[in-house]
């Protein structure tokens, strides 16, 4: 793989590597990734905690999907489906349920019951066969997907075909290049722009850059939330995470009791909780952003 450099798109304001590899390298890079150290980055195991913490992560996003929606969605496809957390919790809801992923690992490990509703390869190529069947979806799930694509146009593009004329696009990507990342790096907290991953992670999302690339390919946004700002520990050299790795699953534990504990607590007004969050969006902080989008 090629050294890469990290600039901004100029029509839509994300940051990109270049140059970025081919479809062939990035192929190959990830069955290297997938087949031969076959764990990839999933988890082999997850507390009863971790397992809430997900669960009421994705809980979440269900009420603002259902705020937003003026019937209430029954299907949806989730790309780049990974461990099944998702799929399954909509399946037990009674949703219609079908998943898109490069890898079979992560799904038929944790949620092997719902392996007959994956479609395993190329997510570009699964999309297209959705759309040639003429499938239609009430909510189309990217989480942890667009920064990966060489071609995320293309990508939100497919998502629009496979969206019926009310559907929701939910969209989570790492909040990377962030102002206070690029500020720990100046005041010298941080030795290294750990966020750069390329061939790993292509494109780098802002609030207003995710905005941008949706709205260019007809997704109407309704809200943007983040997530606990576990990167505020980096400020403090007792906590950094990433200059003292012996600390990281110490910072993963606070950020899994104080999001599990904040649902809880707000559990009969969500709203309260999701108006917290879209401030921290506002304000660039939180580890992830998460985008609620409608077709035009």
């Amino acid at each position: 793989m090629n050294d890469y450099k990290y600039v901004k798109n100029a029509k839509h304001g994300y940051f990109e590597a270049v140059p970025k590899p081919s479809v062939k390298e990035l192929r190959e890079y990830y069955e290297k990734k997938y087949y031969q150290d076959e764990k990839g980055s999933y988890s082999s195991e997850y507390s009863q905690e971790e397992l809430k913490y997900i669960d009421n992560r994705v809980s979440m996003k269900h009420h603002i999907i259902d705020k937003h929606s003026e019937t209430k969605p029954k299907s949806m496809v989730d790309i780049g489906c990974g461990e099944g957390h998702v799929m399954n919790y909509f399946d037990k809801k009674g949703w219609k349920v079908l998943g898109l992923d490069f890898s079979d690992f992560g799904l038929s490990t944790n949620h092997p019951q719902l392996r007959s509703k994956l479609i395993q390869g190329d997510v570009f190529e699964g999309c297209q066969r959705l759309v040639d069947e003429g499938r239609k979806f009430d909510v189309i799930w990217l989480d942890n997907v667009l920064e990966h694509v060489l071609a995320p146009e293309k990508l939100l593009e497919l998502c629009n075909q496979l969206g019926n004329d009310e559907a929701t696009l939910v969209i989570e990507v790492p909040n990377d290049c962030s102002d206070l990342q690029l500020e720990l790096v100046q005041s010298k907290r941080i030795s290294r722009r750990y966020w750069e991953s390329a061939p790993d992670h292509l494109n780098y999302f802002s609030p207003a850059s995710l905005k941008n690339i949706c709205e260019a390919m007809s997704w109407k946004e309704r809200r943007t939330i983040s997530d606990f700002p576990i990167e505020w520990f980096l400020s403090n050299k007792n906590s950094n995470y990433i200059e003292s790795s012996q600390v990281g699953s110490f910072a993963h534990e606070s950020r899994v009791f104080i999001e599990n504990f904040l649902f809880d607590k707000n559990r009969d007004q969500l709203d309260e909780l999701v108006n917290f969050y879209e401030s921290l969006a506002k304000v660039g902080q939180g580890r992830v952003l998460i985008g609620f989008f409608t077709k035009e």
